[in-house]
């Protein structure tokens, strides 16, 4: 299923000195349920599910047609997946389907690289990855503006996950909330003025504005929503002033439960 790996190092049918010999972590990530016993009844009560990190595992072959070049095809290797000092680091891969996607991992394990008697020109690396966010994304960024002349706007989010997007709105605009799936996020007695704007962080649950300074205490309802999977319609509310863009932006990527 995954053809080949593009970042940090190119792995796999591209690359000339690793082989992608094993996968394992592309499909469903961790799940964490809240349950409880059922007291005088068989079985218990399982309320809530999530999914929690994703845990990858790659088996990759290391060769080269000579023992100077093995070893510094080795070093390579390690200083690529040197993420305990280099910090969360996007791991970027294409599946066999051709789907180039994506997502930040730090190491999770020690990686196992054993010197076996006799290999001089190949050998082994197991390593393990940790990923936060259990999706998997699209590589390329979406954008896409609706005017509040128009009132509302079609996203559409052509995974089969939900993912939550960055909104930016723009001024000239008073009171501004935006709608999906019967969700709202608004900003009542705020007004963004013409060549301004605000960045909505719907995943942390952020609202700042062009100079980076928190503005959470226009919040009116906050119902931070995401894109589910295909079109989502989004509605817009406030008044728009007479000048300025007067629109939202909405910046998302395509996300993947799996593959």
């Amino acid at each position: 299923m995954i053809s080949n790996i593009t970042a940090p190092i190119a792995i796999g049918q591209a690359s000339n000195y690793y082989i992608l010999s094993s996968a394992d972590g592309f499909g469903s990530a961790s799940v964490a349920t809240s349950k409880w016993n059922r007291p005088g009844f068989h079985g218990i009560k399982v309320p809530r599910a999530f999914y929690r990190e994703r845990i990858i595992r790659l088996v990759i072959t290391v060769h080269a047609p000579d023992s100077v070049t093995y070893e510094e095809k080795r070093r390579d290797l390690l200083a690529a997946f040197d993420l305990p000092r280099n910090g969360l680091t996007w791991l970027k891969f294409t599946t066999t389907g051709g789907l180039n996607l994506q997502t930040q991992v730090q190491l999770n394990a020690e990686i196992q690289a054993p010197l076996n008697p006799g290999e001089v020109t190949f050998g082994v690396f197991r390593i393990e990855l940790v990923a936060e966010d259990p999706i998997l994304y699209s590589q390329t960024q979406k954008q896409k503006d609706i005017t509040f002349a128009d009132g509302s706007g079609i996203i559409t989010n052509s995974g089969n996950a939900p993912v939550y997007p960055t909104v930016r709105i723009h001024g000239n605009v008073a009171d501004p909330s935006l709608t999906n799936a019967g969700r709202t996020v608004s900003l009542m007695g705020k007004t963004i003025p013409a060549g301004d704007y605000l960045d909505i962080d719907m995943l942390n649950e952020t609202v700042e504005n062009s100079a980076g300074a928190s503005q959470y205490e226009y919040i009116d309802d906050d119902d931070f929503w995401w894109l589910g999977k295909g079109d989502n319609e989004i509605t817009l509310g406030g008044t728009p002033g007479s000048s300025g863009y007067r629109k939202i932006t909405v910046i998302h990527r395509d996300g993947y439960l799996g593959v």
